[in-house]
């Protein structure tokens, strides 16, 4: 009969294996070494969810509005993103894959997501559910054990100085 402890022993062991394999799946070989880990998390975040605008994008990732125009910029000028007003919105800034780019994004994620799809495929319908609900536990008891609380700072809303305080 398998141990609790045991059990625990070869999730930490499984959890070190998919934590080092999402890890080289991490930064896109677009030829540019320098991209940050928030810069890669909203290059990933337009590729997958598609065109956003900057509020969007800071709302969605637990930046603040500059950060994500920042990022949004940053990559712009590094041919990754494309930057356009709203039409419907002049004060709104609307980010995109940029179209030279766009076809090495999406096969960065194709490749990133591939060894993801492959498990879940593997998988029935019951055993996928289960999978998906022991996932759910642990980052739960993960998120509980945080120093930060069952919420992470960048999910709570913004701090707004006091009304006297300025």
């Amino acid at each position: 009969m398998v141990t609790k402890q045991e059990q625990v022993a070869e999730l930490r062991l499984l959890l070190r294996r998919v934590m080092r394999g999402m890890w080289s799946r991490r930064r896109p070989a677009l030829g540019d070494e320098s991209l940050g880990r928030r810069h890669v998390a909203v290059l990933l975040h337009v590729g997958a969810e598609g065109e956003r605008s900057v509020g969007q994008i800071a709302e969605e990732l637990g930046l603040s509005l500059p950060a994500a125009s920042t990022l949004a910029r940053e990559l712009e000028e590094r041919g990754l993103l494309r930057r356009r007003e709203d039409p419907a919105d002049r004060r709104r800034t609307v980010v995109a894959l940029a179209p030279d780019s766009a076809a090495s994004v999406q096969e960065w994620l194709a490749r990133r997501s591939a060894p993801l799809e492959r498990t879940l495929a593997a998988l029935d319908a019951r055993e996928r559910d289960a999978f998906l609900k022991g996932l759910r536990a642990l980052g739960d008891a993960l998120m509980e054990e945080s120093s930060c609380g069952p919420e992470r700072s960048h999910h709570r809303p913004p701090h707004r100085r006091r009304p006297d305080r300025h």
